[in-house]
């Protein structure tokens, strides 16, 4: 659809009555002076919200879990609820970006933190981790900016003035992990 809309812009603009004569759209090109197009990148949808995880899930990567946060100095009900949230507990999950693992991390970012194989769990927990802790410190322990920053990369949220960028995905992103993160310590409670 977009690139229709293109198309008959530039005929117009060019004044291409060639190209016209195939668009159904437009039978004339009148006389233009000034064309401004405007093209907002287009962001993924955000995505369904993850099925509660159960008791097994959760006890199947605590220990790795436990010991990563407490290595970085990070909650480990944060890291719970980001792996809920990223990856529903599936370590072999791969979204459309090619993020991978538990805690989803692109194959570049992956190899920057010594990940050999994304897919298995301690490696992948342990690097997800680090990058949170960092990002916490990046952001002075604001965790929306440093939630926002792990979804859409540091850059993106420095590029949007410190706010969580505009977009959709990310905006959804955050306020999932923070409800996730708040039921998980109302579990303990």
């Amino acid at each position: 659809m977009f690139f229709k809309h293109l198309r008959v812009l530039l005929c117009i603009i060019f004044g291409a009555s060639a190209a016209l004569a195939e668009s159904p759209v437009l039978a004339f090109a009148p006389r233009v002076e000034a064309v401004v197009v405007i093209v907002e990148p287009e962001s993924e949808p955000a995505p369904a919200p993850a099925q509660v995880p159960t008791a097994a899930d959760m006890r199947r990567y605590a220990a790795i879990v436990q010991a990563a946060a407490r290595a970085q100095g990070v909650e480990g009900d944060l890291v719970h609820a980001i792996i809920w949230a990223e990856s529903s507990y599936n370590p072999d999950a791969v979204s459309s970006a090619g993020a991978a693992g538990l805690m989803q991390l692109m194959p570049e970012t992956a190899r920057l933190y010594g990940v050999r194989n994304v897919f298995d769990p301690e490696e992948n927990i342990r690097a997800g981790v680090k990058i949170l802790k960092r990002l916490l410190v990046q952001f002075d322990g604001d965790l929306e900016l440093a939630l926002a920053a792990y979804n859409a990369g540091p850059n993106a949220v420095i590029r949007a003035g410190n706010r969580i960028p505009p977009h959709a995905q990310t905006e959804a992103y955050v306020p999932r992990v923070l409800d996730y993160y708040r039921r998980l310590q109302a579990r303990k409670a």
